[in-house]
């Protein structure tokens, strides 16, 4: 452009400069020639600079009539731009043609193979359900867990799931782990001096029974005065023999007393949801527990701890939670490439409510137009134009002085020749 902007002067200072080396020969053949040549060509290139400047501002500052006609128009030309781009280019037939020949499924797919955008996704995933996750209200999330128990939870729900935990439980031998458990803890209470005392209290009244009458009593009394009965004794032997059956029952694993635990807890099991008693005290609990109101403050704390979990979780690059769902998702995207039918699906919804958008903020384009070049004075304006089309327009200019040369040395030659 700026080469431009030094031809178009230089053209009008060359034939300045040949009009006026000329003039004095103008009278012979030659001069003539190109003194006409030179006369046109100035007049040729005054009038395309005067042409070209009147579009943009007034020729020398002089407001003269028609000049300045992109600043002076500038709201006509406006118009006429908005109706150009949304009522002729971009109109609503054109982009839902252009639309129905793209396959967005396609495009989706391609996008999410490579592993930078996957990484991006998940990263923005990441960052999205901390956000969400950050926001949560535990006291509230607990509250509406509990609405969501109270009215869905039914007695044979409960009883349900019981009777599946358990079952499950069994499939995966944790009945072993809890009857070792329970021995374990048996043993540790039989061996308190809380049971021993109680022990001896029940030899004592069982002793006492034993003695209703007299010979009996007697033996009694003089067993006990021997120390041949002693309860203590008794009540330590007990302790140390059922201590070491406890004990037997814990490390043996094929003790009767497992089976026997095995058998027990397998048919209530399978009854567990038509016994009457274990029912009634079930209902009993889901009334108190989830009808009274303490559901939601039970439920606090655990919702607290996963809320705390889940942030601090998400706060790792390692995240396990979107490592899950980078590969739930990887293997839903997967099927999604295999499945046209699916494809076919998402695309035709996504094109109407593209096509729906379109309907409704297709005037939006002639706004943008409007707002961006409302942005503009009419000095930046001309300027944009000047930058975008100057070299056409001062070639304008040269071509006017060219071919203005052309005319005159042409009427020169007519005159000279016939006149």
């Amino acid at each position: 452009m700026k080469s431009s902007r030094i031809l178009a002067p230089a053209s009008l200072i060359a034939a300045t400069a040949l009009f006026l080396a000329t003039w004095p020969f103008r009278d012979v053949f030659l001069g003539g020639l190109l003194h006409a040549f030179a006369e046109a060509s100035m007049i040729g290139g005054l009038a395309d600079w005067f042409a070209v400047v009147a579009l943009f501002r007034h020729p020398m500052g002089l407001p003269i009539p028609h000049t300045a006609i992109i600043p002076r128009h500038r709201e006509k030309l406006t118009s006429g731009i908005i109706d150009m781009v949304q009522n002729r280019w971009l109109t609503k037939d054109v982009i839902l043609e252009r639309l129905s020949g793209w396959s967005i499924s396609t495009f989706l797919l391609a996008s999410l193979q490579t592993e930078a955008t996957r990484v991006k996704a998940r990263q923005l995933l990441r960052g999205a359900l901390r956000e969400v996750v950050a926001d949560i209200d535990a006291q509230r999330l607990a509250e509406r867990l509990a609405d969501m128990l109270v009215r869905s939870a039914g007695t044979e729900d409960i009883l349900r799931w019981l009777r599946v935990l358990g079952e499950r439980g069994m499939a995966q031998g944790w009945h072993g782990s809890v009857f070792t458990h329970a021995v374990g803890q048996a043993s540790d209470w039989l061996d308190t001096p809380e049971v021993r005392t109680v022990i001896v209290s029940h030899l004592r009244d069982i002793a006492e029974d034993y003695a209703s009458n007299p010979l009996r009593r007697i033996g009694k009394w003089m067993a006990e005065s021997v120390n041949a009965l002693n309860y203590d004794d008794l009540a330590e032997a007990i302790v140390r023999t059922l201590g070491e059956e406890f004990d037997h029952m814990r490390h043996d694993g094929q003790h009767p007393a497992r089976a026997d635990f095995e058998r027990w807890l397998r048919t209530l099991l399978e009854d567990l949801e038509g016994r009457e008693d274990i029912r009634a005290t079930v209902d009993q609990w889901r009334g108190e527990l989830l009808e009274g109101g303490r559901a939601a403050d039970l439920l606090r704390q655990p919702v607290e701890r996963l809320r705390t979990w889940l942030i601090e979780d998400l706060a790792r690059d390692d995240s396990v939670i979107i490592l899950q769902l980078g590969q739930a998702l990887d293997r839903a995207l997967e099927r999604f490439g295999k499945d046209a039918a699916a494809q076919e699906r998402v695309d035709s919804w996504m094109k109407h409510k593209i096509a729906a958008l379109i309907d409704q903020y297709h005037g939006e384009i002639g706004m943008m137009v409007q707002r961006n070049l409302e942005k503009l004075d009419n000095a930046q304006l001309v300027r944009q134009i000047e930058e975008k089309a100057g070299d056409d327009l001062q070639f304008i200019r040269v071509n006017g002085a060219i071919v203005g040369g052309l005319v005159g040395a042409a009427i020169f030659l007519l005159n000279y020749f016939i006149g």
